[in-house]
């Protein structure tokens, strides 16, 4: 979030890099909105609460004492979800830049395949600068590796696929053989080469293929990525022989 960890609503919260918990009170009283209210919504909320601690920290005062604390990773998601309104005259277009750009963000990770859209942060593909497909294209790989490094401890888990937010056994199997074959790529080629491939993986899977997770690359061309993962491995082996399983 660059606008928040980058611009001025840092200095405006007083918020210190090497910080893990952020005082509530504090950061409520910089923001100039009660904290009661938002203490409600933040023990309400699923993913904010379970940053939720009874911490002795500074008070405005320079006082030690025990206030709830939010931690400092979920501070941008619950300022995001303020009316930037209801905050401080200097506080109010940060807060309303961070959550167009957090919006902005989201749409692009999980938007459906092919779906276009004119938001803020990017405009439709035709439209788009150098910079922004630069943008585009860095934001792809690294959604395609998060979702690598998801599914990586799923089967490192022994967990069986299963469907995940909807969607289709199929989907979900043919997401994970693509995870498996990807993690044998780059394991066995990485020894050979002494360098991560996993970024020229995921580069060239959303390049060739336009997808940012796995579970968008169609039914018909997953064994066309297969294949050309199985180039990439004989290739870089000097052997044209299939990948073993995994």
């Amino acid at each position: 979030m660059q606008h928040f960890y980058n611009s001025e609503l840092g200095q405006i919260l007083a918020l210190d890099p090497n910080q893990t918990y952020a005082s509530i009170p504090v950061v409520c009283a910089m923001l100039e909105i009660p904290h009661a209210p938002q203490l409600k919504r933040i023990k309400a909320h699923a993913t904010l609460a379970t940053g939720l601690r009874q911490l002795s920290v500074p008070n405005l005062d320079g006082e030690d004492e025990r206030q709830p604390c939010l931690r400092i990773d979920l501070i941008p998601l619950w300022v995001a979800g303020l009316d930037p309104k209801s905050v401080s005259a200097e506080a109010a277009p940060i807060v309303q830049a961070l959550s167009s750009e957090m919006a902005s963000v989201l749409w692009q990770s999980f938007r459906p395949q092919g779906f276009e859209t004119n938001d803020q942060l990017l405009p439709n593909r035709w439209e788009q600068t150098q910079a922004e497909v630069a943008y585009r294209g860095a934001l792809a790989v690294a959604n395609l590796t998060r979702e690598q490094m998801l599914l990586e401890r799923q089967l490192s888990a022994d967990v069986e696929a299963r469907e995940m937010g909807g969607m289709s056994a199929e989907i979900e199997a043919n997401a994970v053989l693509l995870a498996r074959t990807v993690r044998r790529v780059a394991q066995v080629v990485g020894e050979r080469s002494r360098r991560n491939e996993y970024p020229a993986i995921f580069d060239g899977l959303y390049r060739q293929w336009g997808i940012t997770t796995y579970r968008r690359m169609p039914q018909a061309r997953l064994s066309e990525a297969l294949a050309w993962l199985e180039r990439w491995y004989g290739d870089a082996l000097g052997e044209p022989e299939p990948m073993p399983d995994i």
